[in-house]
């Protein structure tokens, strides 16, 4: 009976754990339009120094030689900066699994927004504002294999 309340009882702890355990954003996921229901990218997201950061590393007509020539004005900081190495998305605040206070970049637009990225229903939730305007897509979870496999349709 000691050996099963040692062996048994910490093994469940630690599998109840495991299923309360918030989901990470951490990964690759591969965005969604949420007018075309297109695959519009795939991005790898990663938490550095309590920042969400997200990596553009596969889109169509991707060339790595690519850099932000859309970048103008208020974006100066990002003009030519390459495609594939630079925080598109940053944010700083993780309030009960919702990534907030920071924004992401459409690079082939030059437009900066703001952002909040949170987990549901195991996607990845994407939401960009402009004021009190904004527009949420869904991200799925993907894998390194699958984003450096991918094509696109041109």
């Amino acid at each position: 009976m000691k050996l099963i309340r040692a062996v048994l009882l910490p093994t469940l702890l630690l599998l109840s754990m495991m299923t309360f355990a918030e989901p990470t954003v951490s990964g690759y996921w591969k965005s969604i339009d949420d007018q075309t229901g297109e695959v519009t990218a795939f991005w790898k997201l990663e938490i550095k120094d309590n920042r969400l950061l997200g990596y553009l590393v596969n889109y169509p007509g991707m060339n790595p030689d690519n850099v932000c020539i859309q970048c103008t004005g208020e974006l100066q900081e990002f003009f030519e900066k390459p495609i594939s190495d630079t925080a598109w998305l940053n944010l700083s605040k993780n309030r009960n699994g919702i990534w907030q206070e920071g924004y992401i970049i459409d690079s082939g637009k030059g437009e900066k927004y703001k952002a909040k990225v949170w987990i549901e229903d195991g996607n990845l939730t994407m939401r960009g504002y402009i004021g009190f305007f904004f527009r949420t897509q869904t991200w799925v979870r993907t894998d390194e294999k699958a984003v450096a496999q991918a094509t696109f349709i041109q």
